[in-house]
């Protein structure tokens, strides 16, 4: 099986693929320093391509029989530039990663151990019964919101439900899923769940319906307590309204994950986004690492592998986007 790794997947893979297939497998990798040639050359001859981006600039791949995406989204992909005879496979692993990174900030928001640190660091006493602190709040018997039910909603029910929060779920199409949510509804029920809830997570993919799905409107209707999570994309929640209702408090606050901008070659230091977030003191911001582990990578190298598998054996794709068209 001849198989072409293109981009940053391409370090790992040279070194992952061979200790499991050996001898059975051929590799090649694509680098940006690669000229027009070289890339042609090595796109023809691929049978089983990993990469994150394709498109019709891309030269031809005749003999291409499975496109593997090493990730969940298919934002870089041009389905339609990709030759009918290979099918399109992508890869999640990735739930257990955002859910721990998900109540990492939900237990930092009331429990604000980093903050207390480096308060206390300085002699800073606040918050101690010893001079009457306030008490701080608790998860328990809060509220999470999670707008998209798939594999990370679920992961993320499943933390809170043993945190004793009420889950709150919206999915595009509802149907019985594990573990049951207080609340299980369609993207239609949205209204009934901002007011409610004190987390709201975002873990939707993008598409035509979740663009801008959290505007203005949605953001006015929630607890100006509540703090929306985003670990899905940047641009389910308007870019301006969020900023907007972030610096106004209209909302509590925000940790964010996912971004309106991301880093190139030209513009390795691009900011995330137009609105001066990393201003707001309301604000947490990462520069999308939630689903970024050890643990996912092992994982998503050994989902790979299996399809490679499937191809040098006969057997079948696991996670088929778009099957190859005989």
């Amino acid at each position: 099986m001849k198989v072409l790794l293109n981009g940053g997947v391409a370090q790992r893979g040279m070194i992952i693929l061979p200790a499991r297939f050996g001898d059975r497998i051929s590799l090649r990798q694509v680098s940006p320093d690669d000229g027009a040639g070289t890339v042609a050359e090595n796109m023809a001859w691929a049978e089983f391509m990993i990469s994150r981006n394709y498109d019709a600039g891309m030269p031809p791949a005749p003999n291409l029989k499975a496109l593997q995406v090493p990730l969940a989204g298919l934002d870089m992909v041009d389905v339609d530039a990709v030759p009918a005879a290979a099918a399109i496979c992508n890869v999640y692993e990735h739930e257990v990663a955002i859910a721990e990174y998900t109540f990492n900030g939900m237990l930092e928001w009331v429990v604000g151990l980093a903050r207390r640190n480096t308060a206390f660091k300085t002699g800073d006493w606040s918050g101690t019964p010893s001079i009457g602190g306030k008490p701080r709040e608790e998860l328990s018997g809060m509220t999470v919101g999670c707008l998209g039910y798939g594999n990370i909603g679920r992961a993320i029910a499943r933390r809170a439900l043993a945190f004793d929060m009420k889950v709150i779920a919206l999915t595009q199409t509802p149907r019985p899923l594990e573990p049951k949510p207080n609340f299980l509804g369609g993207y239609d029920d949205l209204p009934k769940l901002l007011n409610e809830v004190d987390f709201l997570v975002i873990c939707c993919p993008l598409s035509d319906l979740t663009q801008g799905m959290i505007g203005e409107a949605q953001l006015a209707a929630m607890k100006s307590s509540a703090v929306v999570i985003n670990v899905a994309r940047g641009h389910i929640a308007d870019e301006d309204a969020l900023y907007t209702a972030l610096k106004n408090g209209v909302i509590g606050g925000a940790i964010l994950d996912t971004w309106y901008h991301y880093p190139s070659p030209d513009n390795p230091a691009i900011h995330p986004s137009r609105q001066p977030y990393h201003e707001l003191d309301n604000v947490l911001m990462t520069p999308h690492i939630s689903g970024w582990s050890e643990g996912q990578q092992l994982r998503r190298w050994a989902k790979t592998g299996d399809n490679i598998e499937a191809l040098l054996t006969g057997g079948e794709l696991i996670n088929i986007i778009r099957p190859a068209s005989l």
